[in-house]
């Protein structure tokens, strides 16, 4: 009986951290990843396990002696329940409602709040109910209080355990919609060795297996069958979806255009990809920097001229390289390019601890998480950096086009902050509220100077930019 306590305690700790993982990893397409929503639902799943705590210590003091049977039935039920909750509600809606908060409210803060309250505080209330439960059954078990901390040190280790092999074997292995998926399996799990060897019922076990059953099936045979896509999968950084419309191919990252060719002969379509080209072929640059992947657009072009010796890129998501010769280009990638899957900031600083390393004739910084860059690449720190390895740099940013924003007049600030003097040009070529707008600090005569320096520098330890950029995308809805 113990061991079965035990293995319990280590499979329900699954849906504590690993769903707070799974969660901030649906989010992040729509939010992206930063500190407010990181640490908004930290303290909503928090919440939802210390208020059970609470609850249970006003009810121990007043009932002293517990029905076993009835705390077995209650923590089967919280199981069931918080199991049907995350496969019908948590990660099929997740999306939904929060954007649909978003859009209603624009509250930043509240929007993520009762979006994780929503969708993750119940299940995570039931089941946090589990370790407490199967404590009191520990205690009238005839065991000792050593027991019952033993119990703890494994929900500990499982928590832990479960939230290392989420982020680096499930995402990668089977993505994220399955991975939450599996939160439901391990609950259901957790309720049938509670029933078959604690109340050995057997219209109960009958149910719970036919139900861990349907659960595992439909994680094992899920795949999307949308003939028009020709890929789509949720990994540990990025929703991934290839597509055809309009005898195009779009390669979208977090449901934002990252990356798009023309059939016909493979090239990008994207005007900023074409300016870039083209600067890049004023200067005959031979030594190139590309600051994220997507779909290699811009390295498979250049890669053609012979001018061109060598394209480092650089992207977090290892899978990107692979799934773009499979699915986007349906071809190989040249041996001009290298890629390194690490962090850009990383790539930085080990390339700058080399002793001899070769600078970059070009750079383009082009990374993007949704429809923003990551706020480490927006700081004065990284772009210093930058101008260390060399100092001919383009970055492609979407900002307002009247440039009135806290978040535009904050980043040209950094920029001129960084390189002097900053040169921009918007290169979108439909009149919207936002566009692509590509900065350097390369003097051409179709870019204007940018004479911002009086705004607030975005710095490493000091920074508004989360707030900032939500602000921004405000604008949309006025």
């Amino acid at each position: 009986m113990n061991l079965l306590i035990y293995l319990v305690a280590f499979l329900e700790w699954f849906t504590t951290l690993s769903v707070e993982i799974v969660a901030l990893r649906t989010f992040t397409p729509i939010i992206w990843s930063n500190s407010i929503s990181t640490s908004i639902i930290l303290w909503v799943i928090l919440l939802a396990l210390s208020y059970w705590y609470y609850i249970w210590w006003k009810m121990s003091s007043k009932v002293v002696n517990w029905d076993t049977t009835k705390i077995k039935k209650i923590l089967i039920l919280n199981l069931i329940i918080a199991s049907l909750y995350y496969f019908f509600i948590s990660f099929v809606f997740s999306s939904v409602v929060l954007s649909a908060l978003l859009f209603s409210t624009w509250s930043y803060f509240f929007s993520i709040l009762f979006a994780s309250i929503i969708l993750f505080f119940i299940p995570v209330f039931l089941a946090s109910q589990t370790i407490p439960l199967l404590s009191e059954l520990l205690k009238w078990n005839s065991l000792s209080w050593e027991k019952i901390w033993k119990l703890l040190f494994y929900s500990t280790v499982g928590s832990f355990a479960w939230a290392v092999w989420t982020s680096t074997l499930f995402f990668p292995l089977i993505w994220v919609f399955k991975t939450g998926v599996l939160s439901s399996i391990f609950l259901v799990l957790c309720a049938l060795i509670m029933s078959i060897f604690f109340i050995k019922n057997i219209k109960m076990n009958v149910f719970l297996a036919t139900l861990l059953v349907f659960f595992v099936y439909f994680n094992i045979v899920y795949e999307n069958k949308n003939s028009k896509i020709l890929f789509e999968k949720a990994n540990a950084y990025h929703n991934i979806k290839i597509y055809d419309a309009d005898e195009k191919r779009i390669f979208s990252i977090n449901w934002s255009y990252s990356s798009g060719i023309n059939l016909d002969n493979k090239k990008s379509f994207f005007w900023y990809i074409k300016e870039t080209e083209k600067k890049l072929y004023e200067t005959k640059s031979k030594n190139i920097l590309v600051i994220w992947a997507a779909g290699f657009t811009l390295p498979n072009d250049v890669s053609h001229y012979d001018f061109v010796k060598n394209i480092d890129v650089i992207d977090i998501d290892s899978s990107l390289k692979n799934i773009t010769e499979k699915y986007f280009l349906e071809k190989k990638l040249s041996d001009k390019i290298k890629f390194f899957p690490e962090p850009s900031r990383f790539f930085l600083n080990r390339k700058l601890k080399e002793k001899k390393f070769k600078k970059y004739d070009f750079i383009l910084i082009d990374a993007y998480s949704g429809k923003t860059p990551p706020a480490q690449l927006l700081t004065l720190e990284f772009f210093e950096n930058l101008n260390k390895i060399w100092n001919n740099i383009y970055l492609n940013i979407i900002l307002d086009v009247k440039l009135e924003s806290d978040f535009s007049k904050n980043v040209f600030a950094t920029v001129n902050k960084a390189f002097w003097k900053s040169y921009y040009k918007n290169v979108s070529k439909k009149k919207w509220r936002f566009a692509n707008i590509l900065i350097t600090n390369q003097k051409n005569k179709t870019y204007l100077e940018n004479k911002i320096n009086l705004e607030k520098v975005y710095r490493d330890d000091k920074n508004t930019i989360e707030l900032d950029i939500f602000k921004m995308q405000s604008l949309l809805k006025n």
